[in-house]
């Protein structure tokens, strides 16, 4: 076996091994690029099956040297999967695109330790238990795919490119996530991914770390052909896609002019379509909302049924002094009855700088105050309508089994700008992220980004329509309404953590330990 041979080069060399574990890591990262499965999925698995060959060869009982092992390995993976961050630096500092490699450099380092803890576990474990070696891709499994949730749950939470969304492509395999969630689906694709390795040991092995997924392959199956929509109720959608360039984004001398493109893309006579609802992206609306509650003849063009949603920047004054900003959304009618939901996940550096109290740099988004965190529900009643929707500003999205708070509502919203990263993978693993919700959740959600990708999703994450990169224009539908929950809706990430405990005690099987030969 190639790969086996190259392991084994590669474990014994003292000078070597650090750099192909980088390697791997970094060849692991490339699964995120949203490309094919056929491309992204044996990606990760070459990598993963390597890393576990390495752990379960390993000779050494040294636990620092198994942490950098793991360490390294997810380094090179968050690196290469992130890169794309880098690009919003050149926004804000000269030469910004360096300056974002190295803050991305720390980043990954950061968010590294928990693979690196994590194989740490794997070790100890294998050698207590005496597993053989399919109680060891258990355990494999079970421990990075826990590291993984610690990541996206622990200190707020940076839950970006965990394994499951490799399948992003495959709309069969991500139906999986209706039950078991994206971070089950990455469970299961830890454990497929040993297959590699087990197949040459023991063909049994082997088909039994590919078991889950088939199974998962299997209902996605029977869940897309049992797809039977019977509803009465929709809703006209319209929404916006202003392509409006980062560079001048802020530009005073436009704000007047990005308006009137918002306003004339929202009057669009499509064939007499007559949206109820209209969405901009996120901070869409140039002005303070101070300023606009001054001006609010800036919302007399919409009609008298309708609605608009866009983003905006919230502003809170004490003693005529400005003391706090959000990243907002308003919801407004035509004479301005209307609500504000304030973000409340928030982007480190990018809309608060976590460290002020130890150094005064700056963050990515314009003026030095600090965005506040909201604190009330985002479920919101739309005027004039007995639904309720759900509003998530940017990176919220990405948040498994939190995008509510509050009454399950009818659909939800994500308004994002991610003209910050510019023609890279970054705005194609945002909205599989999206993507990946509508699944979770079983609802639609309607995507609005400023340069794109804006879409209409459904329940089963299907495209009912969207805008490619780049693209301005809009997009025009008359969406129907499904609330039927899932089982992940229900049970949110209990069912998959009650499937790692349960996979523990199974690699414990006599059958699955060295003691048993």
């Amino acid at each position: 076996m190639i790969i086996y041979k190259i392991i084994e080069y590669f474990k014994n060399n003292i000078r070597t091994k650090p750099i192909f574990i980088f390697f791997l890591g970094c060849m692991s990262g490339l699964a995120f690029s949203s490309n094919s499965i056929f491309i992204c999925v044996p990606l990760m698995f070459v990598a993963l099956s390597s890393l576990f060959s390495f752990l379960y060869n390993i000779k050494t009982k040294n636990f620092i040297n198994v942490f950098l092992i793991g360490s390294l390995f997810s380094f090179g993976q968050l690196f290469t999967g992130l890169y794309w961050i880098s690009n919003a630096f050149d926004f804000i500092f000269t030469n910004g695109t360096y300056i974002g490699l190295i803050a991305i450099m720390f980043l990954a380092l950061a968010l590294s330790i928990f693979y690196g803890f994590s194989c740490i576990i794997i070790m100890y474990v294998i050698n207590v238990w005496r597993l053989n070696l399919f109680g060891s891709a258990l355990i494999f499994s079970v421990f990075l795919s826990l590291g993984e949730y610690l990541r996206g749950n622990l200190l707020g939470g940076f839950p970006w490119n965990i394994i499951g969304y490799i399948w992003t492509d495959s709309i069969v395999m991500m139906q999986s996530v209706s039950l078991i969630g994206i971070y089950g689906l990455g469970l299961f694709t830890f454990l497929a991914s040993t297959s590699i390795i087990l197949v040459f040991y023991r063909i049994k092995y082997g088909l039994y770390a590919l078991l889950p997924t088939l199974f998962l392959f299997i209902y996605g199956e029977i869940r897309l052909n049992l797809n039977i929509d019977e509803t009465d109720k929709f809703i006209q959608i319209r929404v916006v896609q202003p392509a409006i360039n980062q560079n001048e984004k802020w530009d005073e001398k436009l704000k007047s002019k990005h308006i009137e493109k918002l306003i004339s893309l929202s009057l669009i006579d499509n064939d007499k379509f007559k949206p109820k609802l209209i969405l901009w992206p996120e901070s869409s609306l140039p002005y303070a909302s101070s300023k606009l509650e001054k001006n609010i003849e800036i919302f007399s063009w919409l009609s008298e049924e309708q609605v608009l949603i866009a983003g905006i920047t919230r502003t809170k004054y004490k003693n005529n002094l400005l003391s706090k900003i959000y990243n907002s959304a308003v919801i407004s009618d035509k004479l301005f009855n209307y609500n504000y939901y304030d973000k409340v996940k928030l982007v480190p550096f990018g809309e608060y700088n976590p460290f002020r109290k130890f150094f005064n740099s700056k963050k990515l988004t314009k003026g030095t105050l600090d965005f506040s965190s909201g604190e009330n529900t985002n479920i919101y009643k739309l005027i004039n309508t007995n639904l309720d929707l759900g509003i998530l500003i940017c990176y919220e999205i990405i948040f498994s089994s939190k995008v509510i708070n509050g009454n399950r509502p009818d659909f939800l919203v994500n308004l994002t700008n991610d003209a910050w990263y510019g023609d890279t993978y970054g705005p194609l693993q945002h909205l599989a992220a999206a993507r990946a919700r509508a699944i979770e959740e079983g609802m639609p959600v309607l995507r609005s980004a400023n340069t794109g990708i804006s879409a209409v999703i459904n329940q089963y994450g299907q495209y009912l329509k969207r805008l490619e990169l780049g693209e301005e224009g809009v997009i025009d539908i008359n969406m129907p309404l499904n609330k039927k929950k899932t089982i992940f809706s229900i049970f949110g990430n209990s069912i998959y953590l009650i499937t790692l405990i349960f996979m523990l005690m199974l690699a414990r099987f006599p059958f699955i330990s060295k003691t048993s030969k």
